[in-house]
């Protein structure tokens, strides 16, 4: 078997010369050997080089990704510091709005409340490159502080708009109107040192006189419970026919030398309403309305417990 060979004749289509080749069979073992390393090694080089091609190509394409995910976080960074900007003016107006409501102003403390630290983590940011783990946590926290904040200011205007419902209660019942419209009527006695015209020296007044024409309609200058209504008088005595009104908090107002009363005694009554008309009952030389506030048992001066204008309702 090993003596035995293959021979091996081939010819020109050009010409009649014949030649022949004797193989045997270790040679034409040796010359497939050959052949089958070098179509590996062609097959080899051909993956390898098409596979760094692929790896070129993907790396460029991360590498681009890359470029447009830092230019996004970019993005959002400077979208935050705008934010992180309004916010400030927000808590700025918070104070502000706190003070007028006389409310104290939030520590600054209170505001950095849960802000901090490392947060949660997230296992998808580790696939990340370090740069962008860096920049994406960094926003994270910077979200997280400002959402904080912004709870704080949803419950600051929920504390404030409370506030501001029992403070409107609370001036519904101060007395701030003139109890006779500006056009029905003019102060013509203030409050404080004055020459009686009854028994002609000095002395106190504990309210102020507003001259109007009889009947003119009185009104309530705020929300209260009308503490007396005296329709029983002694001519050229005292009030005459008088109300007291109690508003809460310490404020009472009385109104003096009415001709007629409008209410009761135990009657709610908003501020505006009509509590009787002017006269010249009791101690009173014509027709006019005394009216004194008192504050706990003390007396004001009516006038600065009376807004600028005509009737407010």
């Amino acid at each position: 078997m090993r003596d035995k060979k293959i021979k091996l004749i081939y010819f020109s289509t050009h010409g009649s010369e014949v030649k022949s080749v004797n193989l045997t069979w270790k040679r034409i073992l040796s010359i497939m050997f050959s052949s089958f390393v070098v179509m590996l090694l062609l097959v080899g080089s051909s993956i390898a080089i098409f596979s760094d091609a692929y790896h070129n190509v993907r790396i460029a394409s991360l590498s681009k990704t890359n470029q447009i995910l830092n230019g996004q976080l970019q993005l959002l960074n400077n979208k935050v510091a705008e934010i992180e900007t309004q916010m400030q003016a927000v808590e700025r107006s918070d104070d502000a709005m706190r003070i007028k409501n006389g409310l104290p102003r939030l520590d600054e403390d209170l505001r950095r409340v849960g802000i901090g630290g490392a947060g949660e983590e997230n296992p998808e940011l580790n696939a990340l490159p370090p740069d962008l783990q860096g920049q994406t946590k960094l926003i994270s926290v910077a979200v997280a502080e400002l959402a904080r904040r912004l709870q704080l200011h949803q419950e600051n205007i929920a504390e404030v708009s409370a506030k501001m419902r029992d403070d409107s209660v609370m001036y519904k019942h101060i007395p701030s109107i003139r109890p006779v419209l500006d056009r029905d009527g003019y102060v013509t006695d203030k409050f404080g040192l004055r020459i009686d015209p009854f028994i002609e020296r000095a002395k106190h007044h504990n309210g102020i006189d507003i001259s109007a024409e009889p009947g003119t309609e009185v009104y309530a200058p705020a929300a209260g419970r009308v503490e007396k209504a005296e329709n029983i008088y002694t001519p050229w005595v005292g009030y005459g026919k008088h109300v007291i009104i109690d508003h809460g908090n310490g404020y009472k107002t009385l109104y003096g030398h009415l001709s007629q009363i409008r209410v009761r005694t135990g009657q709610q009554i908003d501020r505006g309403h009509v509590i009787g008309l002017v006269g010249e009952t009791g101690r009173a030389t014509g027709p006019h309305l005394h009216y004194e506030v008192s504050l706990k048992g003390k007396q004001l001066n009516p006038e600065r417990n009376m807004l600028e204008g005509q009737f407010i309702n």
